[in-house]
């Protein structure tokens, strides 16, 4: 509590709060336009089987029946996108698409689960969602067109490698095109908010503990020494002791008396 209080007190004074403050938003917004722009495009593709259905009849006088083929979806629909999203995922496809491991640029293809539009349905259809992040608008665009393009051919690679009639082939549909590269400030906010806050605490800290240096030195100086008190030095033996300026010379003892023998033996004397 008493901390709280000291910065509280701190924040308070003029010397401190107002530079400190301007401080932190000086940090804040260097951080805001030091962080570099980010831009994302998000497209969504579904699977589908074509209308003829996935066999094909070898009878001349059969008619094929035709299907819709949104009423076609099943779990082979799921799997054939789960191979290609695995397919996709991997460095050398996102290296021939532009995308290396410690670059600007950012990759994502899956099913639809970081997508909130489709994270309740992704479950149920065989989506594939591709998602491209970077710092140009212009690297976005190329990328995600490669990207697409690059989910298209490995479809029709894997159904002619499997030897399926073409007219069996499984179709991919844009449920929602490549959007435009929008800007991302989310980065840019983080930052601010990083720069802010540590300007607060590096400007309140250096404050607080000037003030208690100054108090512990305040509390812990040396106050005022007492004179030591002037020593008296004994004389030397025969010499007798000079006397202190300002003061007398104390009288000597008068002697001792004689006994009380020797006064009468002088008295005696005396009267003769």
């Amino acid at each position: 509590m008493r901390f709280w209080t000291t910065v509280w007190g701190l924040v308070r004074k003029k010397a401190i709060g107002p530079p400190v403050a301007v401080v932190a938003i000086g940090l804040a917004l260097a951080a805001y336009f030091l962080v570099p722009s980010r831009y994302v495009s998000t497209a969504s593709m579904v699977l589908t089987v074509p209308a003829t259905g996935g066999t094909l009849e070898t009878g001349p006088q059969q008619r094929l029946g035709l299907t819709n083929p949104l009423l076609q979806f099943n779990d082979a629909l799921r799997t054939t996108a789960g191979i290609l999203i695995l397919s996709t995922n991997t460095p050398e496809v996102a290296a021939e698409l532009g995308v290396t491991e410690d670059g600007p640029t950012v990759l994502t293809v899956n099913d639809g689960r970081t997508n909130p539009d489709l994270l309740g349905i992704s479950t149920n259809g065989p989506f594939v969602y591709v998602e491209v992040e970077s710092t140009s608008p212009a690297v976005v665009t190329e990328v995600m067109r490669k990207a697409k393009l690059r989910i298209r051919v490995e479809l029709a690679k894997r159904q002619t490698a499997l030897g399926a009639p073409v007219s069996t082939h499984i179709g991919i549909l844009d449920v929602m095109p490549a959007s435009a590269p929008r800007l991302v400030v989310t980065d840019r906010l983080l930052g601010a908010a990083s720069g802010g806050l540590l300007g607060v605490v590096a400007g309140l800290g250096v404050a607080y503990g000037v003030q208690r240096l100054r108090a512990a030195r305040r509390a812990g100086g040396p106050g005022p020494q007492p004179e030591p008190e002037p020593q008296e030095h004994e004389p030397e033996p025969g010499q007798e002791r000079e006397p202190e300026e300002g003061r007398k010379p104390e009288p000597e003892p008068w002697p001792e008396a004689a006994p009380a023998a020797e006064r009468e033996d002088a008295q005696v004397e005396s009267t003769t």
